[in-house]
């Protein structure tokens, strides 16, 4: 393209010099100009035009890394958090100075990884494909989460990709404590199931679903606190680290006398239809 503009622009030269030679300046100059016009043109608009998109993918790239940092960051702050204030709750337990506990912890703790599909193999609305893998880091049995809370665990890892299970799953058991109000007021541990996801319409390249309330059972019998109360994991069994935001109990609990136990609705606190990148936690 380069080599034809350079031609062009020599014969228009060498044309503007024989009409200047034979019919003056002032005819030379009309008769270049639509040449000159044109290449002015295609530098200004279609040169520019091309560079602008191109610069235009690259910061929507440059955007993307970006966001994708910032999030990792906030898994990172929000971790720290929640390990200093279980630092402190423990220290007050014993009775030593809160003030004194300090925590340390690294920002590449938790691996972004992209979500490439969903339903994985077996066709369960409730796995998602994710295009990362062993080559990244990720092991079986990680835990996924992203800035608003907990997702689910790392099942099946091949080199380049990994499977994730989702906390709606109905497989899933997950420990969890319901946030009772006051800074004495403690916890209530409770077992968190999922229920699936609800098909709604089909189109031709996927099926749409909508997410149910999550379960919350295994409660025992005591007065707690209105609706909304945080429910967060508990840290038991080892398999997910304390503190991490599960949703928000919906309508109080239900039972009455006739049952040992109580159970409540949990409003998820992450919306896992519009997932596009999530964070797995490295191993320790």
């Amino acid at each position: 393209m380069t080599k034809k503009i350079s031609i062009a622009a020599f014969c228009g030269a060498v044309l503007a010099l024989a009409l200047w030679l034979f019919c003056g300046p002032d005819v030379a100059a009309e008769a270049v100009y639509p040449v000159e016009n044109g290449a002015n043109w295609f530098s200004r608009t279609v040169v520019r035009r091309v560079k602008a998109a191109f610069a235009s993918g690259s910061a929507l790239i440059e955007n993307e890394r970006l966001r994708a940092e910032v999030a990792r960051l906030k898994m990172a702050c929000a971790e720290a958090d929640r390990t200093a204030a279980e630092n402190a709750r423990l220290r007050g337990l014993l009775g030593l100075d809160a003030s004194d506990a300090s925590v340390r912890f690294g920002t590449n703790a938790w691996i972004c990884a992209p979500i490439i599909s969903r339903g994985a193999a077996a066709g369960n609305p409730c796995v998602l494909r994710l295009g990362a893998g062993l080559r990244a880091g990720v092991k079986s049995g990680a835990v996924v989460a992203v800035p608003e809370g907990l997702v689910g665990r790392i099942g099946n890892v091949t080199p380049n990709t990994s499977e994730l299970r989702l906390i709606t799953d109905p497989s899933m058991r997950i420990s969890c404590d319901i946030e009772l109000d006051g800074p004495n007021a403690g916890y209530m541990h409770g077992i968190l199931s999922g229920r699936g996801l609800n098909p709604v319409a089909a189109t031709e390249t996927s099926i749409l679903y909508t997410v149910p309330p999550l379960l919350l059972s295994n409660l025992a019998l005591r007065s707690i606190e209105p609706p909304r109360a945080k429910i967060i994991t508990s840290g038991l069994g080892g398999v997910f680290p304390r503190g991490l935001l599960v949703g928000f109990l919906r309508n109080g609990v239900r039972g009455d006398a006739t049952k040992l136990e109580q159970e409540g609705d949990v409003e998820p606190a992450v919306d896992f239809l519009s997932l596009e990148n999530v964070f797995i936690r490295r191993a320790d």
